[in-house]
């Protein structure tokens, strides 16, 4: 098969897979993780089911290749989703080391179902001061917050 016979394929499946979890009442998103055109891990949200706020299709794919391949480290591996990565899953891909990803949906075409990604977008490129959750550094004066660092 060609690379666009391939991205075809694999997004085929993805929407598949979000379709199969939609209908158990989950949320409408999967992800798969291939190496050298062969599946090495996929993934549905099942925040629902599970509570785990960071149980999205994405995270679970990752974990499921990391699991596969015996190493966090995927670099060489695509990623497929049926919609554009949240944040918290972009940073999930970013320390995996993956470098390439194909999405069906936008951020913005989903935003019906959930405007939250979009929302968090624009609200990641503000300064930390002028963002809705805030977070201010306090360390005390009797804490030395780098000794954790410093171990081995």
């Amino acid at each position: 098969m060609t690379d666009q016979q391939w991205r075809s394929h694999w997004i085929a499946r993805c929407i598949e897979r979000a379709d199969d979890n939609a209908a158990r009442g989950q949320a409408p998103f999967a992800a798969l993780v291939v190496k050298d055109d062969i599946l090495v891990g996929e993934g549905v949200n099942d925040v629902k089911a599970t509570q785990d706020l960071t149980g999205h299709a994405e995270i679970r794919a990752l974990q499921a290749a990391a699991d596969h391949l015996g190493t966090r480290r995927l670099a060489g591996c695509v990623l497929y989703t049926s919609c554009e990565p949240c944040p918290m899953c972009l940073g999930a891909i970013y320390w995996s080391g993956i470098t390439e990803g194909y999405f069906a949906l936008s951020v913005a075409e989903q935003a019906a179902f959930d405007d939250l990604p979009e929302f968090q977008y624009a609200e990641f490129g503000r300064a930390a001061h002028e963002r809705r959750v805030r977070m201010v550094q306090a360390i005390p004066d009797d804490v030395d917050p780098r000794r954790p660092f410093r171990v081995g």
